[in-house]
């Protein structure tokens, strides 16, 4: 399976060569804040393959589900079984591929599409709203068993506007989840229920779909906790407090759509390109220069302004990670809580199960038991420029197997429990020897302030399953568009 990219990535990524229409910007943000999609960095995936930055949930056979990237952000969830002819919101639930999705149309003939706002007069225990900057800034938040809460709005105009542009709603729920459909405020809602895929989480996740075809809108309320009622998010839409503006919004002429549609026809192009990343064959003169040796001096292969430069010194593989060599407060992790449950008393990683990944996810039904190694690595970041600049610091750790076309294809493999899914976010190390910037639980520990020609020195460790050591890479400038032109430093030689 590809590497599959976080929304701030594919931000960053997909702006660097198209302009994205502002509507679809702000969605992609507001929907991806109120899922809790840019939270602290919590988890990933394990060995360099997944998402960082939020709570990660999958959904198969009674699963949570798992979104990923801009399309799927600007294309989910929400569900009403209803279809009627010429009403205001025509909704049919359907069966494709095994999932549950939603094909919606909306009426805009004589029709006004109003803006409106749900909120709770009921919340579960536990839940508090936080107006404050922070990590949970406008959501709500469990602090005792780390669930939330969030409350999304979509007005006829967004609905219509997501529909002409190709990308019907679609819950990628599948049947097993779902509940009932029952009756609220003279709406028809859908109810969903699915358990996390992580054997270490008893967490459940209830998402509630309410359809209002009077105004044309729907309301996807989802709700994440430990021991959770079950109809406990029914009683939180039950409770919504909706409000319908007089404002009115426009419904998009032909020529935004079509606009809209080319330029999303650009962002699925290059999401496309980089969950190919190596998949066709590699020719050896365009690319030899993009594999680099341990000692090589390496810069950026597509941006000759950047002044980051760096140099990976010494690699090795390692059975532990001693205390007076590698010390706790530089873990990336808590290391008293989220690493060292995870370690034997010799300081040996404990074997652990992983999920093999196929084109549908996380097969789930046959998770496999391997065993992990520590990867040391020592680095030199430099900066080249005239001025000080704060640079990114630690290589990416990337497996790349071998395909029959004689190319390399990024890999992902998916561990069954969250507590090793957080050892490697998004291929990121677990321990790092230099944290200048380590404020907000060291969300911006990557980064460090250099001066003009100043160097630094830095020691990595990162957790890798034993069967990935031979097809493992360390790889820099990973926002590059191209995956082709990362340059990579191969592990095991």
């Amino acid at each position: 399976m590809r590497k599959e990219y976080n929304q701030e990535e594919i931000e960053r990524i997909l702006k660097q060569d198209a302009v994205i229409p502002e509507s679809i910007d702000q969605r992609i943000r507001s929907t991806c804040e109120k899922l809790g999609l840019n939270g602290p960095a919590v988890s990933g995936t394990q060995n360099g393959s997944a998402p960082a930055g939020r709570k990660i949930h999958r959904l198969k056979k009674k699963k949570v589900w798992l979104v990923i990237g801009a399309a799927a952000v600007l294309t989910m969830g929400l569900g009403i079984t209803a279809a009627a002819v010429n009403h205001f919101l025509n909704v049919d639930l359907v069966e494709k591929n095994g999932t549950l999705a939603y094909n919606v149309s909306v009426n805009t003939e004589d029709r006004e599409a109003h803006k409106l706002t749900a909120e709770p007069t009921y919340v579960p225990d536990g839940y508090v709203y936080h107006p404050e900057e922070g990590p949970y800034h406008l959501k709500w938040h469990n602090d005792t068993t780390g669930g939330g809460m969030a409350i999304i709005t979509y007005n006829a105009a967004e609905l219509d506007q997501m529909t002409r542009t190709d990308h019907p709603l679609i819950s990628n729920f599948d049947q097993g989840s779902f509940v009932e459909t029952v009756n609220i405020q003279d709406m028809r809602v859908d109810v969903f229920s699915a358990d996390s895929i992580f054997s270490d989480d008893p967490s459940t996740r209830q998402d509630v779909f309410l359809f209002n075809d009077e105004y044309g809108y729907a309301i996807h309320l989802y709700l994440t906790g430990v021991d959770l009622p079950e109809n406990e998010a029914t009683k939180v839409a039950e409770g919504l407090d909706i409000q319908v503006s007089d404002e009115t919004v426009p419904f998009a002429s032909d020529e935004e759509i079509a606009r809209i549609k080319e330029q999303q026809d650009q962002l699925i192009k290059a999401q496309k390109d980089l969950q190919e990343g190596l998949a066709a064959p590699i020719d050896p003169v365009t690319y030899q220069s993009l594999f680099y040796q341990i000692g090589d001096t390496i810069r950026s292969a597509d941006d000759p302004l950047d002044n980051s430069q760096y140099r990976i010194t010494d690699i090795r593989i390692a059975d532990s990670l001693p205390q007076d060599q590698f010390p706790k407060e530089n873990y990336t992790l808590d290391y008293d809580s989220e690493v060292a449950p995870l370690l034997n008393e010799d300081g040996t990683l404990k074997p652990h199960d992983r999920y093999p990944v196929t084109d549908e996810g996380p097969d789930t039904a046959a998770p496999e038991t391997v065993n992990s190694r520590f990867l040391i690595v020592t680095t030199e970041t430099t900066n080249t420029g005239d001025e000080t600049a704060e640079l990114y610091l630690p290589p990416t750790l990337e497996i790349l197997e071998p395909t029959e076309a004689g190319g390399l294809s990024l890999t992902q493999y998916y561990p069954a429990t969250e507590a090793h899914l957080k050892l490697s976010m998004d291929g990121l190390p677990l321990y790092q020897s230099v944290q200048t910037s380590a404020d907000n639980a060291k969300k911006h520990v990557s980064f460090t302030e250099l001066a003009p020609g100043e160097t630094v020195t830095c020691t990595f460790a990162y957790a890798v399953d034993e069967d990935c050591i031979e097809n493992a890479y360390l790889a820099y400038y990973t926002y590059s568009a191209d995956t082709l032109l990362y340059p990579r430093v191969k592990v095991a030689e």
